[in-house]
C-alpha cells in the first residue's frame, strides 16, 4: 500500500517537473487565488498577454526579450523561482540564458531589491528639492531685479520730483 502511494507522488512530483511554463504560472497564479486581470493589472500587462503565457502561446507574444521580462515578474509575483522559469523559456526558445544577479556575501545588490525603484525615486526627488531650495535666493533676486527695471521711466520720459515748497 504504502509503495503504491510512494509512486503516485513520485510520478506527481515528475509530473510538475513536466508542466509547462504556462501551466506553472497558471496553478502558482491559482494557488494565490488571483485573477487574470488582477495579474494583467499588477503587472501593467494586457489580458490578452497574461493568456498567451499561461496557454505558452509564443504567437500571441511580443519578442523573446519582452517575454522574459514578463516571466521573470510573473514568477516574483506568484512566488514562483524566477531565474529558473526564465531558464526554461530560454531552454525552450533556443535564446541564451539569461545573465543572473548573484548575491555576494548573501547580500543583493541595492539596485536589484524590489523597492529599489521607489529608493532611486526617492533620492532623485529629494535632490530636485535641494537643488531648489539652494537656488531660491538667486531666483528670488532675479524677480526682485526684473521688478525695480519695470518701475524705471520710460526712456525719453522726464518726470520731476514733485517738491511743495517750491511752489511757493
Amino acid at each position: 500500500m504504502n509503495d503504491a502511494r510512494d509512486t503516485d507522488e513520485a510520478s506527481t512530483v515528475a509530473g510538475k517537473d513536466r508542466l509547462s511554463i504556462g501551466a506553472r504560472l497558471a496553478a502558482a497564479r491559482e494557488a494565490c487565488e488571483l485573477d487574470r486581470r488582477v495579474v494583467a493589472n499588477e503587472l501593467n500587462l494586457d489580458v490578452g498577454i497574461v493568456e498567451a503565457l499561461e496557454n505558452d502561446d509564443k504567437s500571441a507574444l511580443p519578442a523573446a526579450i519582452f517575454v522574459k521580462g514578463y516571466l521573470r515578474n510573473y514568477a516574483r509575483l506568484v512566488g514562483l523561482p524566477e531565474d529558473e522559469i526564465v531558464r526554461d523559456y530560454a531552454e525552450q526558445t533556443g535564446e541564451p540564458p539569461p545573465l543572473t544577479v548573484v548575491a555576494v556575501n548573501g547580500k543583493t545588490p541595492l539596485f536589484q531589491l524590489p523597492s529599489a525603484r521607489l529608493l532611486r525615486n526617492t533620492i532623485l526627488i529629494l535632490l530636485a528639492v535641494i537643488l531648489i531650495w539652494l537656488a531660491y535666493p538667486f531666483i528670488e533676486r532675479l524677480i526682485e531685479s526684473r521688478g525695480q527695471a519695470t518701475q524705471e521711466p520710460a526712456p525719453g520720459r522726464l518726470e520731476l520730483p514733485v517738491n511743495p515748497q517750491a511752489t511757493e
